[in-house]
């Protein structure tokens, strides 16, 4: 049960994982792809030309739709178009009038180029109110009000004199493997870094070196007895088992944590004393001649504010979205007897907001009291992974009291998607995660409160839905009926048994917890961490073809009607060596 709780706390903190972009590979694809101007920054490229977004990653925008289509190469179909429509051609607007330009060459011209999806001058009767297809901008003016903000960090606490600062980063020159995904991890002693004394970390900003590779960062707060290892390492979903308290996250679209006024980060004499950053390099074309030293700057005084602060998440893990959905609704209820388990007193909320990836279209946190709806910490009616809505409460916090509950609801459209998609932090894989920022830390005594299958609280056995007995306590498994008759009757993973198909039956004929997607949740997330849970898998899978027909009075292949089992079923050569592949892993 212990291994089990300490994956969770691990995917917990892999919140800001997401889609990631290759738009660098792409540039290359079409003449001064990497030379765009930006249409209103000015001595800016516009970095993902075919890409609402200006640094490149999401939903495509009218020149990039036209760049799919062409399957991503410059044609002359493509360079003859003028996909922004604003009079002039793609061609003419990347340096490549007479649409002669190749791959790896040089374009006939390289001064004079304009955004081949965005309709310029951006104020003529042509470009205004301009419409575009995006989720969340229903004109140009709207998208460009988005990209053409002033990239600036408003926070007040960075005006105060006694506001100190330190840079924490890769060292110049960090090679990034030339893989497509690393995790990379640094350690610091802040003993070293600052003076002796009790400081709060007001604010937390991203240093930004390579964008070409950054695809997150997240700070975390080490044990007084981690062990700092003096050089950057590969890590994996956080720094180190004494490193994996999250206190900072950054991702694309954000500028950075600025706290509350009243609250801050303890840092120092009664707070950490060790910190940690984590990178996520993406590097999909594997190049190998990238080099990165990002990180993060912190923000930190003397003068400390009234609580300390902490990072609560809710959500859930561990689903699976079927194919070609347009809609499909995930809801996580952290139930009052969870809070009621680790609230000590209220708790304020300062910030919140959501995460999940690009099948994401729509999602909510919602607090219940008393059975009756309070309100939302957040409620994206157009979820955009690449923008995102932070809520603050800044000028009065939001009063959480145990007992309360919070129901986070996920919408999700795979309806241009051909495969399955599973939880995960992967490209073609999502999550469902929803982030608070709230004080005081001490009246908290969990970081996260996440759903899991079939909706179900690991701190709230209510939702076990009866099943507790074969949720834990392993160690008495072998004094069950269940476990001494399928020990007894049954072959690991096959052959079946006439008797072990028999043994199975009864016990799930007389027992709910035995079938469907309870069964299934307690396969996958709970027996496979302890030996015995691991065995019982294999019993149960010695049969689980011969159960499945019988379950569902399915008749031989031989049989003809309605009842026939399907192709896939009766293929007995075909699924056998699935199942003995699948609980090989176990």
């Amino acid at each position: 049960m212990q291994g089990r709780q300490n994956t969770l706390r691990v995917v917990t903190l892999l919140c800001v994982l997401g889609a990631a972009s290759s738009y660098k590979m792409y540039q290359l694809n079409i003449p001064n792809g990497n030379i765009i101007p930006h249409p209103c920054k000015e001595n800016t490229h516009w970095a993902g030309v075919g890409h609402f977004l200006d640094t490149g990653a999401g939903y495509t925008n009218p020149f990039g739709e036209d760049f799919s289509k062409e399957g991503h190469a410059w044609t002359t179909n493509l360079c003859m178009k003028d996909s922004d429509g604003d009079g002039r051609t793609n061609g003419q607007e990347l340096g490549d009038p007479d649409c002669l330009w190749k791959k790896n060459s040089t374009a006939s011209r390289a001064t004079g180029l304009s955004h081949p999806g965005v309709c310029e001058p951006l104020n003529s009767t042509k470009c205004l109110g301009r419409n575009v297809t995006h989720p969340k901008y229903r004109t140009q003016d709207q998208w460009l009000m988005d990209v053409c903000k002033t990239e600036t960090f408003p926070c007040p606490a960075l005006t105060e004199t006694d506001v100190k600062e330190i840079t924490l980063r890769l060292p110049s020159g960090s090679k990034v493997p030339a893989k497509e995904t690393t995790y990379i991890c640094q350690m610091f002693n802040l003993e070293n870094m600052t003076s002796p004394g009790d400081y709060h970390m007001v604010a937390v900003e991203p240093i930004l070196d390579n964008t070409n590779v950054i695809h997150h960062m997240v700070l975390f707060g080490c044990s007084d007895n981690a062990p700092v290892v003096p050089d950057q390492f590969e890590c994996g979903m956080v720094a180190s088992d004494q490193c994996q308290k999250s206190l900072s996250i950054w991702t694309v679209g954000l500028k950075g944590d600025c706290y509350h006024p009243n609250i801050g980060i303890r840092l120092g004499t009664a707070g950490y004393k060790k910190l940690a950053i984590q990178l996520h390099w993406n590097n999909p074309d594997k190049r190998s001649t990238w080099t990165d030293s990002s990180g993060m700057k912190l923000y930190y005084t003397a003068n400390r504010r009234l609580y300390d602060a902490g990072m609560f998440t809710t959500g859930l893990q561990h689903f699976v979205l079927p194919p070609r959905k347009q809609t499909i609704v995930l809801k996580s209820t952290c139930s009052s007897t969870c809070t009621k388990s680790f609230m000590k007193g209220p708790i304020y909320v300062t910030m919140a907001w959501n995460h999940m990836h690009y099948a994401g279209v729509r999602m909510s946190i919602e607090v219940i009291r008393d059975h009756a709806r309070l309100l939302h910490l957040t409620n994206e009616e157009t979820y955009n992974y690449d923008s995102p809505q932070v809520s603050f409460f800044n000028e009065k916090p939001v009063e959480l009291l145990p007992g309360d509950e919070f129901t986070t609801r996920c919408e999700f459209n795979t309806s241009k998607r051909d495969k399955s998609t599973l939880f995960g932090e992967a490209t073609n894989e999502e999550m469902c995660f929803g982030f608070l920022t709230y004080y005081p830390l001490e009246n908290l005594s969990e970081d996260s409160c996440l759903g899991s299958g079939p909706d179900v609280m690991y701190c709230d056995p209510n939702t076990y839905r009866g099943c507790a007995d074969l949720f834990n306590n392993y160690t008495n498994f072998n004094t069950t009926k269940l476990y001494t008759d399928l020990t007894q009757n049954c072959i690991p993973v096959g052959p079946c048994l006439e008797e072990c198909k028999e043994a199975i039956l009864l016990h799930k004929k007389e027992n709910p917890c035995l079938r469907d997607e309870i069964f299934e949740f307690i396969k996958q997330q709970m027996w496979r961490y302890d030996p015995v849970g691991s065995l019982l898998i294999n019993l149960f899978a010695s049969c689980e073809i011969e159960v499945y027909k019988s379950l569902n009075q399915i008749k031989s292949p031989q049989a003809k009607g309605r009842n026939s089992a399907p192709k896939f079923i009766n293929d007995v050569n075909t699924v056998i060596p699935i199942l003995l592949f699948f609980f090989s892993f176990q």
